[in-house]
């Protein structure tokens, strides 16, 4: 009797693992050609050099995601707002583009945010966009992003977030944005299946 029922609930231990490995296994809904997510922090604390890199699945990010959609059926990414003194600066994605597209190497073109003291810089490096966020009249951070990524941004319809991870599946794997403070540099890369 003792024989049957180990091997009984040896199956049902078996079983209920095939389950849950079935379900956390499984592909990543509109997501086709990227499988995870690489994000990599270098940095210094107390004088010494910190690196940490994670590999964050796919399907946590579309869980995550899908969880987050449903909270924020309101919310896109469409604009950013940031406050000045005359209120709220909006700033979109095309704003960013066009600002890209008008600079010139060595000569970054600015989005004044508050009195030309905060401001964006934007220029375009090679393949890339790289916007510099002044505030105060001092950089204080740096982010670098894949032009047709910003690309996939700028468009008028509001864009959920399922919306933008299927957009950052039809880039495919690659560099997705890196952003540099005094502090640390945060890399997130797409990985391929």
């Amino acid at each position: 009797m003792k024989e049957t029922r180990a091997v009984v609930v040896g199956l049902v231990i078996v079983v209920v693992a095939a389950l849950m490995w079935g379900f956390f296994r499984r592909p990543v809904p509109g997501m086709h050609r990227v499988r995870s997510f690489r994000v990599q922090i270098d940095g210094d604390r107390d004088g010494r050099h910190k690196h940490v890199s994670m590999r964050i699945p796919g399907f946590l990010v579309a869980k995550v995601s899908n969880l987050a959609s449903h909270a924020w059926e309101d919310g896109d990414f469409t604009d950013w707002s940031f406050d000045g003194d005359e209120g709220r600066t909006r700033i979109t994605p095309k704003d960013i583009l066009d600002a890209a597209d008008k600079s010139k190497p060595g000569s970054p073109t600015a989005i004044a945010l508050k009195n030309g003291e905060d401001r964006l810089e934007v220029s375009r490096e090679g393949g890339s966009i790289r916007i510099d966020v002044f505030a105060h009249a001092r950089r204080d951070v740096q982010i670098v992003a894949p032009r047709p990524l910003v690309e996939r941004l700028a468009q008028e319809e509001p864009l959920s977030l399922r919306q933008l991870f299927r957009r950052i599946d039809e880039l495919g794997p690659g560099e997705l944005v890196t952003v540099t403070s005094e502090d640390a540099t945060i890399k997130v890369t797409a990985e391929s299946r």
